[in-house]
């Protein structure tokens, strides 16, 4: 690959252009190579840290350009956020996507073939419609950006599928100039994606992974209750902040215990309806100290520069996420602090989200054959899961591996209408809430007692002059009253199976599926090694990002110069916790702990019981830690016992052999990990 050009022709004409079109008086470092680079006509890989303008690389060359640019951008918000963004400056932009309405599409298609737009804003998924990849074709691109590019790669902490087909479309548009940009990326990702976009000795710009003014630290945390009460105290420094909690109860829980704690908190997951997390959304950018706690779905677009600290409730499944996300605390240059509170059964619950993402042949039979069965299956994947008794989490991604390999079709989404029955009791309730009563005298006016009607929120919202989140909530209160019987409409999209026959008919090739899960396990064991380790933390992500000169000191985290949370006040629970402090780290084989679940997983489905049954997780870790080789050696893990061995020792001493062949050795275990809480055995025996 060439190296970075020294000299920039295109410098002073960009200079222009960031003053006219963007209203900025200079460049931030690193990006005049890159956007001279783009402007030259190579191709470019850019890896930047999260908050060091990456967008501009691209949106200042399309103003530049002649053509369109085309951004493939991998979230709806993302897209929504940029387009408004630049529409605001007087930069012709659009996007494309699922939330626009076949009339909306079909518009802004037409007026992308009349050139009104600089640039268009498309997910991997829009390259599947032949009709829009030939439209764009024929039209020409100027310039392909990719934007999130470690999504290409399965080494990637955020693989997608359809990301990992843009090469071939590459190929098809041959545009003049690629440029890919992401802010988390190893060597080998940035490997993956030059070569899945079919990229011939591009430029690779690599800016310094380093924000000294973070200061990272890891706290141990006994409890949920521990949990909450760090945050609070992060919250109690002043400032704004965001909380990162792994699931959507998670972020729920402890956004309730920051208000009652008197912290101004908002929520935001991808459960809660567009309006809601925009209202969240602005009412955090707005406040100068408030605090956002949200999962993984929160982040991407937030341009605040006070940002004071990114604390983790729980474990990140990468330590590209992990980077990725706090880097958005600090970008104002001043102090802000990276917390992550770690509890070993987190790793537990990660393990179990990644293994319910990479659905087992049992869940993908299931699912098949309910869609076989059914037809055109219109309840959503809430009653899908349901039907086959597992999470909601696997039957989407089984749904995935099916459209992917082109068995499965989405329709259109559902037409938003409420079915609606006033009751006896509605002439007869005073509700106390007073949007509850504008609406219960709306519909009394209009709808007849008894009799089932149909309506939409919109048509509700304009009739009693609430917002729709008002009236959602207002019906809400209505039904629990009993005044009235709601039925919800059915907002997802039909699911309907392209093709007849059993499951094993299909010969699915599944391989690709259980390799991705093998490196996403891999990768969330290189994500505790960080919460474990005994050396400088800034060195340890340094290093994992490329930069093998770090130095091994940096002053700047817990391990080089002590922590600066302080001493939590509940402590009955601290002796469950892991300690990185004078306690030996627990240390496994990775291989023998992946060997010994992918046996189990066979083992368990094979006999029609739950997994844990065998050995639970903590049993598990101990003999992936101790790699016993006979029967004295077996007994001596917590969790075995006479009757096992006989059963399961010899097939756990033969994977222990090879662990060992391998060049493993036993770890001694210096504690005994939390108890996780078991799934229902029909879900486990699926998922595991």
């Amino acid at each position: 690959m060439r190296a970075m050009p020294e000299s920039l022709p295109f410098l002073e004409e960009a200079q222009r252009g960031l003053v006219r079109h963007f209203g900025l008086a200079e460049f931030r470092p690193g990006q005049a190579p890159v956007i001279n680079s783009v402007l030259s006509g190579n191709n470019t890989v850019v890896v930047m840290p999260t908050g060091a303008g990456k967008s501009l690389c691209y949106q200042l060359p399309a103003t530049m350009l002649p053509g369109l640019t085309l951004v493939v951008s991998p979230l709806i918000a993302l897209m929504k956020d940029q387009v408004e963004q630049l529409t605001a400056r007087g930069i012709p932009a659009t996007y494309i996507n699922s939330s626009l309405s076949d009339l909306e599409r079909a518009e802004r298609m037409r007026r992308v073939r009349m050139r009104e737009y600089k640039l268009l804003y498309v997910a991997p998924e829009r390259f599947r419609s032949a009709r829009f990849l030939e439209a764009v074709t024929e039209l020409g691109v100027d310039l392909f950006a990719v934007d999130e590019a470690h999504c290409i790669s399965q080494w990637g902490h955020d693989f997608r599928p359809d990301y990992a087909l843009l090469g071939q479309v590459r190929k098809r548009l041959r545009p003049p100039r690629t440029v890919a940009l992401t802010a988390t990326a190893t060597p080998e990702v940035r490997e993956d994606i030059v070569r899945v976009l079919l990229m011939k000795d591009p430029r690779v710009f690599t800016q310094g992974f380093d924000r000294p003014n973070l200061f990272l630290e890891v706290m141990n945390v006994g409890g949920d209750e521990e949990r909450r009460e760090a945050c609070a105290q992060l919250a109690a420094r002043g400032g704004s902040g965001i909380v990162y909690c792994s699931t959507r109860k998670a972020a729920e829980s402890v956004h309730a215990a920051l208000l009652t704690r008197k912290v101004r908190a908002v929520l935001y997951h991808a459960g809660m309806d567009v309006e809601a997390r925009k209202r969240a959304q602005d009412d955090f950018m707005s406040a100068k100290e408030a605090v956002a706690v949200a999962t993984n779905a929160f982040g991407m677009g937030i341009d605040k520069p006070d940002i004071r600290f990114v604390a983790h409730a729980n474990i990140p499944k990468a330590v590209e996420a992990y980077y990725q996300e706090i880097g958005r605390a600090g970008r104002d240059g001043g102090p802000a602090s990276a917390v992550l509170l770690f509890n070993h059964a987190d790793v537990y619950t990660q393990e179990r989200l990644i293994e319910g993402s990479h659905p087992s042949e049992a869940v993908m039979a299931d699912v098949w054959n309910v869609l076989q069965a059914e037809g055109d299956f219109e309840r959503g994947v809430h009653a899908l899961a349901a039907r086959v008794g597992s999470s909601e989490f696997e039957v989407s991604a089984a749904l995935k591996v099916f459209e992917r390999e082109g068995l499965l079709e989405r329709g259109g989404r559902g037409e938003g209408e409420y079915n609606l029955t006033l009751t006896e009791k509605a002439s007869g309730t005073h509700p106390h809430a007073d949007d509850a009563r504008r609406l219960l005298k709306s519909l009394l006016e209009t709808f007849p007692l008894g009799r089932q009607s149909t309506t939409e929120l919109p048509i509700l919202a304009r009739r009693t002059g609430l917002s729709s989140e008002e009236v959602r909530h207002a019906l809400g209160l209505l039904e629990k009253s009993g005044a009235v019987v709601v039925r919800k409409p059915f907002v997802g999209r039909t699911l309907r199976a392209l093709k007849q026959g059993a499951f094993r008919d299909l010969e699915l090739d599944l391989s690709r599926v259980r390799e991705q899960e093998r490196r996403s396990l891999l990768s969330l064991k290189r994500m505790t090694d960080y919460a474990y380790t005994q050396r400088c933390r800034r060195a340890f992500i340094l290093r994992y990002f490329g930069e093998l000169d770090a130095d091994t000191v940096c002053g700047k985290c817990d391990r080089c110069a002590g922590t600066m949370m302080p001493r939590l006040s509940r402590t009955s629970s601290a002796r469950s916790a892991p300690s990185t402090a004078g306690t030996p780290v627990l240390e496994y084989s990775e291989l023998a702990s992946t060997e010994l679940r992918r046996w189990r997983k066979d083992l368990a489905r094979d006999l029609g019981i739950a997994p844990f049954i065998i050995f639970n997780d903590a049993t598990l870790l101990g003999l992936s830690s101790a790699l016993p080789v006979d029967r004295e050696a077996f007994l001596a893990v917590k969790g075995t016992g006479e009757s096992r061995w006989e059963r399961f020792g010899p097939k756990v001493v033969e994977i222990c052999l090879m662990a060992r062949a391998a060049g493993h050795e036993p770890q001694a275990v210096p504690f005994t990990p939390p108890k996780v809480r078991k799934a229902r055995a029909r879900r486990a025996s699926t998922s595991e």
